[in-house]
């Protein structure tokens, strides 16, 4: 198993199943993973935790992904964030700010390519 410990990575999904899948796949890959049902949630964490990807959902509760990209990216944090949805809302992800774009149901592969994009591995 590679030893990407260093690497913290925040999972923000509602969908149970796919929150376990995602943090399963994640460690099982060698990273951290810390898991927030929302953006608010997300906030708090990113304030005491810093990450090193992001990855959020579209619609979550109390703050959507799009609103959650946002706020990050006014804080001018250089944080790689992956948006994901089950509808075609590229566009929208990426305007927000985030790096690239998830569509669900979506391939482990396509995901560890990401990842390995972004952080390097």
């Amino acid at each position: 198993m590679p030893k990407f410990l260093d690497k913290k990575i925040l999972v923000v999904e509602d969908e149970k199943h796919i929150k376990e899948l995602l943090k399963e796949f994640l460690s099982f890959n060698g990273y951290e993973t810390i898991v927030a049902s929302n953006g608010i949630e997300a906030l708090d964490i990113l304030k005491d935790k810093p990450c090193s990807l992001l990855i959020t959902d579209l619609n979550v509760p109390h703050m959507n992904g799009i609103e959650l990209i946002q706020r990050i990216r006014s804080f001018d944090v250089s944080l790689p964030i992956i948006g994901m949805s089950c509808e075609d809302k590229e566009i929208e992800l990426l305007n927000a700010g985030a790096d690239y774009f998830l569509l669900k149901p979506f391939n482990i592969y396509h995901l560890k390519f990401i990842l390995n994009s972004l952080l390097g591995q």
